[in-house]
């Protein structure tokens, strides 16, 4: 036989070389297999670090009907030990030498893992892992051996070295073995792994701590879905011994409940309870404390079989689930739901009918914190690695389903479903604190669709709104609830409140409404106003805020138009709470409302109409208003009640029977303006009233009396009209009348200074412009003072005139101007229509500061007025012919008190330049 020298020393026959091929080529493939597995471990870190317990969890529970676990962190070591069954001796090969031999047929379909593969990824935390342990005799089973090894994948990206490492433990296994009783329940099977010695460029010992905390948390399910595990026992060796033991403690399959015990160094804590229901092959599972649901930490894997997942901690299911009958991916890190993944499927199915279960038992048990297994994302559907959309059409819908018939959310006592939830939802600039703004600001609207303040944040962040959208309450159906209450009155019984709380509370609502999407209050109705049961009106409705409306003046107004004025009147406490709810134009004063009345007045004079039933009540309930303010002496009536100042005689003449009238327009022909408002107000008899409608020339003579400042104790000859006394309204009516004389006479003599500075101006600057332009010698200019005109402009050749009547006014005068009857008929009269004008001009606030270049600056003309007062001329005709029905016999208004009124702002706005006026006047003198 020949032979090859390989060294001086050592020669190796050709039978032992045949003998070496053989056994590389054994272990080549095992060695190719250790490759595969180890060189991804450091990019899998992530997921490594938290799994190698569960793998290790899985070869102690595999082959065993129950099983204890000790788990042991050292400085530098962690040793995980296990009380199951012996090994058996393909088992123990598998270790050494992955899938070498194995054949699928052999796994039993309860196990959970296939030892070796699963296995090597515990090489995570460290390079070199002693076994120890006890194997079975292969033909004899009462035969027991111990054995120790050492696996050491330090070289793990060189083959022929990992193929020499196989052979040393193999070697190891071989020699390193003896026969021992076995002691069933005994802590035999023993993996150490020395953390000194990591794989390059991995931290063995962060690794570890990251996996035990990881097991801590998820324990307790496991203990849930593997009842064969029956106790965890954890050591920690910081800062001292740490040592924690998990064990199962009782088990309810019926009412699905699963206890597990805990002592922390051997001092027993609290025990851990899991809720779970069953369907089929799947097992829902929650941890419950103190009676409350714990949260499920998102780094916790959501599928198990029978042991976490690692790596599904993002799947779309609202609470763990569990199957025997999952098909996991390769890595065990989730499952596909594709079309051929029916058994996959059917089990998700089977988990939303068992999640329903569980979710009305808890809420039957009023268990807290049910928010907890409501999480379904939406993000996380569409992240499905395949069919996302199968997902969405039968989890997903099945799941809302669920969520809609079964009441379990806690509002205010009471449980409902999804279907009638009501979350408040801010879309934008979300925190915390704003959310809860929005909360306390809606929840008395939706008391009993709303959960608590104290879970409503967690509500908030575990509902997927793009899924439930009916479950989002936003402002806009919080502003269309109130709307929908119609008023105040409505809302406080709405929600619960007395009036006083039920406008604090709106207007804290307005408030907020107001700073976050204020168009709302344009686009609903909430603004309450101030009518009986404080109507709702939206902000560009006619609704104003109050500043100094009179309540009296209010009930005048509703009174003569039928209608609450306070509809119109934002409510007083809201506008004190919220400054500038509406626009800076939008107010009323009383000043304003008296306006509104006068204008009342002032369409029933336009319109030649009566005045109704309501509004002569209005009328009467006026002059006692008025009375108060000292009328009619009140000297800013015309300012607030311009109609009703002029024509106010006319206006009580309809509230008259026909007898009445004529007695009525008796006393105002005789030029008692006030008389009939007087008597009106006044409480003088019907005797009293015959009497000074019979003795006229008398009540004349005690307002001369009066004018000339005799006392009344004086007025002997009183006595033989009113031998006992003289009525006091009389008396009022006198005094009054002898009062507007005087004030009359006033202003007739401001009125006579303007005109003739107008002359003196006119004479000087234009007067010889129109001589020359009408090429006459001389014009007539004569100043009237009073009639129908105050001047008149004469050509002394063909007789032709031009007329003026002068208007002067206070400075800023908003006052209409009034033309008496004879001005009027001039101006519409077809003979003198085109040639009369109104001259107006607004004195200054002092009439010594009036000086002719002022008026020459300040007059302007309105030309031919008898355009548009025609239809007021025709009016008065009508009045004057109306005053009598008979034909034989007509009672003719000889010299009634009638003025034409017309607005002043109306008025400037025809106005011309005193240029333009000199033009008209040369055009009416040539003919």
């Amino acid at each position: 036989m020949e032979e090859k020298i390989i060294g001086i020393e050592k020669i190796i026959s050709f039978e032992e070389q045949i003998k070496e091929t053989e056994i590389e080529k054994k272990l080549s493939i095992p060695a190719k297999r250790l490759m595969e597995k180890l060189e991804p471990i450091p990019s899998k870190i992530q997921s490594l670090q938290y799994r190698w317990f569960w793998e290790l969890v899985q070869n102690a529970s595999d082959f065993n009907d129950e099983v204890d676990i000790e788990l042991e962190l050292k400085e530098d070591k962690l040793i995980f030990r296990h009380n199951g069954k012996p090994f058996k001796l393909v088992d123990v090969e598998n270790l050494i030498t992955p899938d070498s031999d194995k054949d699928d047929d052999d796994i039993d379909e309860d196990y959970i893992g296939r030892f070796g593969s699963g296995f090597i990824s515990t090489h995570v935390l460290s390079a070199f892992i002693t076994v120890e342990g006890l194997v079975k005799d292969k033909y004899r089973d009462t035969e027991h051996y111990s054995f120790k090894f050492e696996l050491n994948r330090k070289d793990y990206n060189s083959k022929k070295l990992l193929i020499d490492s196989i052979k040393e433990s193999e070697d190891q296994l071989k020699t390193d073995y003896k026969s021992v009783d076995y002691l069933s329940g005994s802590f035999d099977n023993k993996f150490t792994y020395d953390l000194s010695n990591s794989l390059p460029g991995l931290n063995s010992k962060e690794y570890a701590l990251s996996g035990i905390k990881y097991a801590i948390k998820v324990l307790p399910l496991v203990f849930t879905f593997l009842p064969k595990l029956k106790s965890v026992k954890i050591i920690q060796h910081k800062n001292g011994l740490e040592e924690k033991l998990f064990y199962q403690k009782s088990r309810n399959e019926e009412i699905g409940k699963c206890e597990i015990g805990l002592n922390i160094n051997s001092k027993p804590q609290n025990d851990i309870e899991v809720r779970y229901f069953k369907e089929a092959d799947v097992i829902v599972a929650t941890e419950i404390e103190n009676n409350r649901v714990v949260e499920y930490q998102e780094e916790i894997a959501v599928l198990f079989l029978y042991l976490p997942m690692i790596g599904s901690e993002r799947f779309p299911f609202p609470v763990t689930i569990n199957s025997p009958k999952f098909k996991p991916e390769t890595e065990r890190n989730g499952i596909n739901i594709s079309d051929n993944d029916i058994e996959n499927r059917t089990n998700l199915l089977n988990g939303v009918k068992a999640f329903k279960k569980l979710l009305e038992n808890l809420a039957n048990d009023e268990i807290g914190n049910l928010y907890n297994l409501v999480q379904l994302k939406s993000d996380r559907i569409k992240a499905l690695s395949s069919n996302s959309d199968w997902f969405q059409k039968n989890i997903e819908k099945e799941i809302k389903i669920v969520l809609d018939e079964v009441d379990f959310i806690n509002c205010n006592g009471k449980s409902i479903s999804y279907s009638k939830l009501k979350l408040p939802f801010i879309p934008e600039n979300k925190t915390e604190s704003k959310d809860l703004e929005f909360y306390d600001i809606t929840r008395d609207l939706i008391l009993n669709e709303v959960p608590a303040r104290v879970e409503y944040l967690k509500w908030l962040k575990n509902i997927d709104f793009t899924i439930f959208k009916s479950v989002p309450f936003r402002l806009e159906a919080a502003v269309k609830m109130v709307e929908d209450k119609k008023n105040l009155i409505q809302l406080a019984d709405y929600i619960n409140k007395n009036e006083e709380d039920t406008v604090e509370w709106l207007g804290n609502f307005i408030k907020y409404v107001k700073v976050n999407d204020a168009g709302l209050l344009t686009n609903f109705k909430i603004l309450p106003s101030q009518s009986e049961k404080g109507d709702f009106v939206n902000r560009d409705a006619e609704i104003f805020t109050d500043k100094g409306v009179f309540p009296d003046l209010i009930e005048v107004y509703n009174k003569m138009r039928g209608e609450d004025y306070r509809n119109k009147l934002l409510n007083n406490d809201i506008n004190k709470k919220i400054p500038n709810l509406l626009p800076d134009n939008k107010f009323k004063t009383w000043k304003t409302l008296a306006k509104e009345i006068d204008d009342i007045f002032r369409i029933r004079l336009d319109a030649n109409s009566r005045l109704s039933k309501q509004e002569i009540e209005g009328l009467s309930k006026l002059l006692k208003w008025l009375k108060s303010k000292g009328f009619p002496k009140w000297g800013d009536l015309p300012i607030y009640f311009p109609t009703f100042n002029s024509s106010y005689t006319n206006f009580f003449l309809e509230s008259f029977d026909e007898e009445e009238r004529v007695k009525a327009i008796t006393i105002r022909d005789s030029g008692k303006q006030d008389t009939l408002v007087k008597l009106a107000e006044s409480e003088v008899t019907q005797e009293e009233l015959n009497k000074v409608l019979d003795n006229i020339s008398e009540i004349n003579q005690i307002v001369s009396i009066i004018d000339s400042g005799t006392n009344l104790t004086q007025l002997k000859e009183l006595a033989d009209l009113f031998p006992n006394t003289i009525p006091i309204a009389v008396m009022n009516i006198a005094r009054e009348e002898g009062e507007k004389k005087r004030d009359f006479d006033t202003k007739s003599l401001i009125g006579s200074d303007v005109e003739k500075l107008f002359k003196s101006a006119f004479e000087k600057m234009h007067l010889g412009l129109i001589v020359e332009k009408v090429d006459l010698d001389a014009i007539d200019f004569v100043y009237a003072g009073g009639g129908s005109y105050d001047f008149r402009i004469t050509n002394p050749v063909n007789g032709k005139s031009f007329y003026i009547e002068m208007k002067s006014v206070r400075q800023g005068n908003t006052d209409s101007i009034k033309l008496a009857i004879s001005q009027l008929e001039r101006a519409v009269n077809p003979k003198y229509k085109e040639h009369y004008c109104i001259a107006l001009i607004e004195r200054t606030k002092d009439i010594k500061d009036m000086d002719e270049d002022y008026v020459l600056k300040n007059l302007k003309f309105i030309s031919k007025p008898g355009d548009f007062l025609e239809t007021v001329y025709d009016d008065h005709k009508k009045v004057v012919e109306s005053t009598s029905r008979a034909k034989e016999a007509k009672l003719l208004m000889l010299n009634a008190d009638f003025r034409c009124s017309i607005d002043y702002e109306f008025l400037k706005s025809k106005s011309k330049s005193i240029l333009e006026l000199e033009t008209a006047i040369i055009k009416s003198l040539k003919g």
